[in-house]
């Protein structure tokens, strides 16, 4: 049988006890809340139209970032080839990440404008 996740880590002597970062909680399962949270920002951009940039590009790094959750079980080394900072940081950016990807169905940014841009709209400096 496989050891569990904590009873290795335990076992391993690196019980990680802080994030040392204020508000930020050490994360008890963070391959299975991560794995929770790429598959359903998965879900939702699949309600997107398939030629939507923010789909085929979150899509491509979210894909990337769940095979690695599923590949690498060692938490340090999955933050290391994430390479976005301690796992429970990777997890906030998921939960975020989710929370946007439901923003965008909602707003449908790929659709034309309900009216025409002001005439200088996009021009800088003003």
């Amino acid at each position: 049988g496989t050891v569990p996740q904590c009873t290795a880590a335990i076992m391993a002597g690196v019980l990680k006890k802080t994030t040392g970062l204020v508000g930020l909680a050490v994360a008890q399962n963070p391959h299975e809340n991560l794995r929770i949270l790429y598959s359903r920002i998965l879900t939702v951009l699949q309600s997107l139209p398939q030629d939507v940039a923010y789909r085929k590009y979150t899509e491509q790094i979210i894909n990337e970032r769940l095979n690695l959750v599923k590949s690498e079980r060692d938490v340090q080394k999955l933050e290391d080839k994430i390479n976005c900072g301690q796992i429970e940081e990777v997890i906030s950016q998921a939960e975020n990440e989710l929370s946007l990807a439901y923003k965008m169905a909602k707003w449908k940014p790929w659709e034309p404008l309900i009216e025409e841009a002001p005439h200088n709209q996009w021009k800088w400096p003003v």
